[in-house]
Parts: C-alpha cells; structure tokens; sequence
C-alpha cells in the first residue's frame, strides 16, 4: 500500500481497510497505537477497535487522520467500504420471507 516515496496508490480493493493503511504508516514512522490515538483525538482502545476491524473509521476521524498523516480521507473510507463489503454475507431468505420474491430484481421496464 505505501512506499518508501510515501506514494499512496489502490491495491488489493475489498481485501485492505483504512486499518491497514493506518498500521502500516504506524510501522513505518514507528509511531505507538497510543502517541497516534491521543494525536487524532481518539482512545487507544477504540484505535485498536479499528485496527483488529471490529469499528470502522468514521468520516470525521477520517478527516482528523487525513490532518495528521496525509493520507486521503477518502481513499481510507473507500478502502473501509469495499473491505466491508468484501466481508458481508450475501442476504438469504428467513423462514418468514417469501423465497420466490426474495431478493428478485425489478423489471423496470414493464413498471408502470
């Protein structure tokens, strides 16, 4: 994800979260979970929420990280999303739902 000329770039979409963008810009500048958690205004122990993908960042942390290290705050929400999306399982019918209606897409054109 990062390089050594601190040039960020997309990889692995849906298998990488902010939270491993933030681990590794940790690791690189050998910053503690908790010096970085008090710098972007946070708990140690919701930092470590995000980083072991229990929590996911909020646009507003987003924003504060994005403050202290540069890293867009757009691409860590992007990253979180397609990580959540990655790792959601696909909706199935319970027993009160009708399965034939479940989850079938509309025919727009034939809606009146």
């Amino acid at each position: 994800m990062l390089n050594r000329n601190n040039k960020i770039t997309l990889t692995d979409a849906g298998e990488t979260s902010a939270a491993d963008v933030i681990e590794e810009t940790l690791a690189l500048h050998r910053i503690t979970q908790t010096a970085f958690a008090k710098r972007i205004g946070v708990s140690q122990k919701h930092l470590s929420q995000i980083m072991h993908h229990k929590a996911f960042v909020s646009t507003k942390l987003a924003l504060a990280i994005e403050q202290v290290t540069g890293i867009p705050a757009a691409m860590m929400l992007e990253l979180d999303v397609r990580y959540r999306l990655n790792h959601t399982p696909r909706p199935t019918p319970t027993a009160q739902e009708n399965p034939t209606e479940f989850l079938q897409r509309y025919d727009w054109a034939s809606a009146v």
